[in-house]
């Protein structure tokens, strides 16, 4: 690739977060509303370079790949300890879907238990809850949307909703 073609190969300005957008922002450009964008470059991540970060729900743990900011959808990886889990019955505003990387993740209500190799669907609005970690689990977690309708009650930061 020339030098002219690399200096001028950046996405679309967007409203990205997350490890990802964070390492390969090239550019700071102004939205249409004034608020800041940014223009990006192809990056590879290596996730065991980056910290967990704690949640406020004791056992959960992530590290958040990529977000857009504008739409909510993410990508992350989520790790609970064994012995934790989500509280109570819950639904979200969009798909979620995950893939186990390792451990053992249930379902309690169901009996539904992902292990390594499993992937999930939960379709938006559907009920699922709550869950346990049966074992240190590892999660690759994606939503194409926003998380939650509302903030969980089980989350005492809005940003461990989002």
């Amino acid at each position: 690739m020339s030098d002219h073609e690399r200096e001028h190969n950046l996405s679309e300005p967007a409203r990205y977060s997350g490890a990802a957008p964070d390492r390969s922002r090239e550019q700071e450009v102004a939205g249409p509303d004034g608020e800041a964008m940014g223009r990006f470059r192809e990056i590879l991540l290596h996730t065991g370079d980056l910290d967990w970060v704690d949640k406020t729900l004791d056992g959960l743990s992530h590290k958040m790949l990529w977000r857009n900011d504008e739409t909510g959808a993410s990508i992350a990886l989520v790790r609970f300890k064994k012995g934790s889990g989500i509280p109570s019955r819950h639904s979200h505003a969009s798909n979620q879907f995950m893939f186990c990387l390792q451990g053992r993740y249930t379902y309690v209500p169901t009996g539904l238990t992902l292990t390594q190799g499993s992937f999930y669907w939960n379709p938006k609005g559907s009920l699922h809850g709550p869950t346990h970690a049966d074992a240190d689990t590892v999660l690759l977690e994606v939503y194409d949307g926003p998380h939650y309708p509302t903030q969980p009650d089980w989350y005492s930061s809005e940003d461990d909703a989002r």
